[in-house]
């Protein structure tokens, strides 16, 4: 096979990333919603032709960026890529298949160059709304959830299946923002296509495999060796956190030989009857962006290090849930899966962990409906507590960790929807004392202007068992939600609010590291 000179691999490796880049800045600019375009709940991605992954956008969500080779695999098993023409994008929200709920939406297409296909374009947003009850993470199965869309050709040679958007219109609360970032998806793949063409074109390439093997090689090289580097064995870590009605316990037992490193999770607590169960792509995902932050934190994500790693999740545990099991808030749980892979490699790479955070990501999801008047209004917003201490480091404030996700603007919300801020602030102390201190949460309280009743879910974690530190360093302090200054009970429930009704939450703390002595 052709050698590739080092200094156009990094060009040519260096254009892959912009083009997913501007794919993705495409998507935000044209999308519909504040959950893709202030929360950048999103990811584009491009794989070859054989569907591993080439290069991600800079933004992308990790979550996705795992699930989307899986994602895409999983499509051609149904629709082979024998049977893709130009002009084809297939579509799903299958929890299975993509990327675990409901609400994200995932796409793929293929990028044809000449008469073969050369690469694809995957991407996936978070929807404003997916129909079913309004999400939360109080559901006893998917059915409750919303709508599930099988892996199907939204588009067949360019001519756009209406059917599947007039299904979704007709079970979705707020459908001009949902096919509005359907829309914006499609503009992401038609940016790539037209770009990774123009490439291919001006470096007169025939097809990406060189390139892409050249990607892999040095992106596996540089990574082995660090694995290498580790002392070989099995190494136990677990995390407790709430859970519903009994703690969750995350056990992951991660085994180092060979250059490659295996996780398996068996141990874990059985799946829930509520909507707070994993399945195995967001697991996946999220077990190994642990360790590409522990031993390649600059190295840009690909193939290439996602080979050397295997992950066993048995089918029945809440990080692999079984269908029909209710999914809607499984990053309650994939966003503890960091803790346990840092606390198996606590003694292993001391200067590399990091203490538990204080997460996972918290989301409100406000909806209110005023029949009288014949109005309804819909807003997610999402809040980051404190994220663990490492060695040398303070954890940060109000950081989203492992989610990537951002806060929504107060300005943004308040000319949106009928909420008044009321308070915004660091949660001082809040985070473990330690040599080195986790990082603070956040205190917000929020006042509801709507005429008519407004319902919140409250999809919240670490309300009752804080993120622990490392190395000695103390725990974090657990989360809290009030109304009107009253605790609220059920924290992973649904409350109502009144006019002038305020909601009042306070977002945990991480781990401390080392002995605060």
């Amino acid at each position: 096979m052709k050698k590739i000179d080092p200094i156009e691999l990094e060009i040519l490796w260096n254009r892959l990333i912009a083009i997913v880049d501007e794919a993705a800045a495409a998507l935000v600019r044209t999308s519909f919603s504040t959950v893709v375009r202030e929360s950048n709940d999103f990811a584009c991605a491009l794989l070859d032709e054989d569907g591993y992954c080439l290069a991600q956008s800079t933004l992308s969500v990790a979550g996705f960026i795992g699930t989307a080779p899986l994602s895409l695999r999983k499509f051609l098993e149904i629709i082979p890529k024998e049977q893709l023409r130009p002009g084809d994008v297939l579509f799903s929200n299958d929890p299975w298949i993509g990327t675990g709920h409901l609400p994200d939406s995932t796409m793929a297409a293929p990028i044809f160059h000449g008469s073969r296909i050369v690469a694809f374009v995957v991407t996936v947003a978070h929807l404003s709304d997916i129909g079913g009850r309004q999400w939360s993470a109080d559901a006893n199965e998917v059915f409750e959830e919303g709508i599930l869309i099988p892996v199907t050709r939204l588009y067949n040679k360019g001519k756009l299946n209406t059917t599947v958007l007039d299904i979704l219109k007709a079970n979705v609360r707020l459908p001009d923002q949902v096919l509005g970032d359907i829309d914006a998806q499609i503009v992401a793949i038609q940016v790539a296509t037209r770009r990774l063409r123009e490439l291919m074109d001006e470096a007169k390439l025939g097809d990406l495999r060189t390139v892409s093997n050249a990607i892999f090689d040095v992106s596996a090289r540089a990574l082995g060796k660090g694995i290498r580097e580790l002392k070989p064995g099995t190494y136990i870590g677990e995390v407790e956190a709430d859970g519903w009605d009994t703690p969750v316990r995350i056990r992951a037992a991660v085994t180092v030989k060979n250059g490659k490193i295996a996780v398996d999770y068996a141990g874990s607590s059985p799946q829930s009857r509520y909507g707070i169960n994993e399945s195995y792509n967001h697991t996946f995902a999220y077990t190994v962006y642990p360790f590409k932050c522990m031993l390649s934190p600059t190295l840009p994500n690909n193939e290439g290090f996602l080979r050397l790693f295997e992950v066993n999740a048995p089918e029945g545990l809440i990080v692999n849930s079984r269908r029909p099991a209710a999914v809607g808030a499984r990053q309650l749980v994939g966003h503890l899966l960091q803790g346990a892979i840092f606390k198996a490699m606590e003694n292993v790479v001391p200067e590399r962990v990091q203490a538990d955070s204080g997460t996972p990501l918290w989301t409100l999801v406000f909806r209110g409906i005023d029949p009288e008047r014949a109005r309804a209004f819909s807003t997610i917003l999402f809040f980051n507590g404190g994220t663990g201490a490492m060695m040398n480091q303070h954890g940060s404030p109000c950081t989203s960790f492992p989610g990537n996700i951002s806060n929504t603007s107060i300005e943004v919300v308040e000319s949106l929807s009928p909420l008044l801020y009321r308070k915004k602030a660091i949660a001082i102390d809040s985070g473990g004392r330690g040599k080195w201190n986790g990082g603070a949460g956040q205190v917000v309280h929020i006042e509801s202007r709507w005429d008519a009743t407004t319902r919140v879910s409250l999809i919240t974690e670490r309300t009752r068992i804080p993120a622990q530190g490392l190395h000695g360093g103390q725990p974090g302090k657990v989360g809290f939600v009030h109304k009107n200054g009253t605790a609220v009970q059920d924290t992973k429930g649904i409350v109502e609010l009144q006019r002038g009704d305020v909601l009042e939450i306070g977002l945990p703390g991480g781990g401390g590291f080392g002995d605060a002595r």
